[in-house]
Parts: structure tokens; sequence; C-alpha cells
């Protein structure tokens, strides 16, 4: 699925841009998405403007509706920042919706296609950068080794509105092979990647999943190896009660899990790699057990019985 067929399928109220002057030809485009986040969209603008570079980046923010105030706060930025901002004003009719639920996917992707650079990174509107020389970092690297596809650092967790460390998610701190990022074996996290733009059409069943990011590292993984920095100040990783996955209990943790995994497995199915195929069949059904013991150790009978009459369904 390109751009046009993205659109074509997905949007239906067409997308105000908001874009004065912004770099022709960037060799970064910084991806941005936020939706009701004021309290910390500006300092994930403040931290990406700050980056100290020796070349043209464009940063593309895409709102997805909010009435908070973080659009207002997004078109005083990209009118006080011409030259970097790219500004995209969505519409909550254009939300593609996943297991019943309306998720950020269209705006995500929107961004993705809009992208000019050569190279891309994601930050998060609730989370931020602290190293001003990230980008210019991650572009050397890039630029003297075409056996990686993608650079990523370390980060830390904070919660609401201080500093002080959340429950830790498992960081990756080393290299990760191509075979095992196409596994997902190992998990960078979302704001600290930095990839080259190497694909111009994505999946169809891409669409269909939560977990994005997830899906995206796999496609990733048959373009390279993934590169950990350890020189680059860890980037910050918010979590709050708005979070679109910090507020997700358990079971819902595990029915996207599973959604993922299905999808992946479908799409490595179609495109005749069995191995793939089998590897992400046998991680929807090692998750459904996990569901399976949730729900028994909770004495949820009732969910316990959907879980064994999908699973017979699914067979």
């Amino acid at each position: 699925m390109d751009f046009r067929e993205f659109k074509e399928r997905y949007q239906k109220k067409e997308v105000e841009e908001i874009s004065y002057s912004p770099p022709e030809e960037p060799v970064v485009s910084v991806l941005v998405q936020t939706y009701q986040q004021k309290d910390f969209i500006k300092e994930c603008l403040d931290s990406i403007l700050m980056q100290e570079t020796t070349f043209d980046f464009e940063i593309l923010v895409g709102d997805d509706g909010s009435i908070d105030g973080t659009r207002d706060i997004c078109l005083e930025y990209a009118k006080k920042h011409p030259e970097r901002i790219r500004l995209f004003l969505h519409h909550r009719e254009n939300q593609i919706k996943v297991m019943g639920e309306p998720t950020s996917n269209f705006n995500a992707f929107y961004n993705f296609f809009s992208a000019r650079g050569k190279y891309i990174a994601f930050c998060e509107g609730d989370d931020k950068w602290t190293d001003p020389l990230k980008l210019e970092q991650q572009v050397g690297f890039l630029e003297k080794d075409p056996n990686f596809v993608l650079a990523f650092h370390a980060f830390k967790e904070t919660d609401e509105f201080s500093a002080n460390n959340a429950n830790g998610l498992d960081q990756v701190l080393h290299d990760v092979p191509s075979e095992k990022l196409k596994l997902l074996i190992f998990h960078p996290l979302l704001s600290t990647i930095f990839f080259r733009n190497i694909m111009s059409e994505v999946p169809a069943e891409i669409m269909r999943v939560i977990n994005v990011d997830s899906f995206f590292l796999s496609l990733l993984g048959h373009y390279g190896d993934a590169k950990f920095q350890a020189e680059i100040q860890p980037s910050i990783y918010r979590r709050h009660r708005g979070g679109a996955w910090t507020g997700r209990k358990k079971e819902n943790k595990l029915y996207t899990k599973i959604n993922t995994y299905s999808h992946l497995s479908a799409y490595y199915k179609k495109q005749k790699n069995r191995k793939l195929n089998l590897f992400f069949r046998t991680a929807r059904r090692n998750h459904r057990k996990m569901l399976f013991l949730h729900y028994l150790f909770q004495l949820s009978f009732r969910k316990l019985f959907r879980v064994i009459l999908k699973k017979r369904l699914n067979s």
C-alpha cells in the first residue's frame, strides 16, 4: 500500500497542512504524533528543535484532533519555526479502528508517507530527547555503515510529571542482528530509533494492528541490522494515564499482542516466508495461553470460555 492507496482507503476528510517554509530536501524527517498532550508537547518539540546538526531536518507534527489546547500549541510552534515544522491537522473521521477502538494509525502513517528525508526519526508527543547531538550522531553512523538499517539508544522512564523512575521496561543495550529484528526478539523503543527511509509502501496488514512499531521493526529487519549507540544520552519515555500503552489493562495488552502476531503471521504467509509465519503463529498461541492463565487465576470463567471458543474458531 502506497500513499495514494492509503488515502483512497482511509481518508474521509482531507487533512489540513500548515506549512510555511520547511526545507525542500531535508536529510532527516522527525515524525511527531500527538493527541491531548498539552502538558508534554512543548517539551517534546523543544527537544527536537534544540538539535545541533550540519544538515537540514524537518519536523512533521500530526495532531489527531486535540481539544485540550495541544493543537493551539502546535499551531504556535509551526508559526514560530516555519523553517522546520510541517503541521498536519487531522480529523477524527479519518481514524482507523482496530479491535473496535480508534487508533493513531492514520496520523502515524500520514506522517510516514509525507516524510521527505533520507532518514526518519520518531518522537512521540509525550516523550522527549535529551541529547542535542542525537540526530548528528545517528546520521553520521548510518552514512558510514550500509549494513545497518537503523540506529537506537537508551531511554529513561519517568512518571506523569516528575523525573522519578517508573516501572521499568526491558531495554535493549546492544546491537540487534537483522534476523532477531525480524522476529522481534529485541524491541528498541520507538522514540529512540532512527532508520533509513527505504519503504515507499507498507503491507495492508500493518493498518490492522495497534502495535504498529512492532510490525514496522520486523519489516525493517529485512533491510539490515540495528545499531545501539551508547554515546547518545538517554531520551525520556513518559508513563501517564493518557498514554496509549501505559493505560491498558493486562488482558487488553495480551489481546493486542495476539492480534499483532496474527497479522504478522498472515503477512509472512502471504510472502511465502514459512519460518516467520510459523514463528508468529507460535507467538500468538503462547499469548493465548497467557491470557487463558490470566483469566483462570482471576476466576473469570466467562472470559475464559471466550478464549477457548476463539481458539477453536481460529484453529
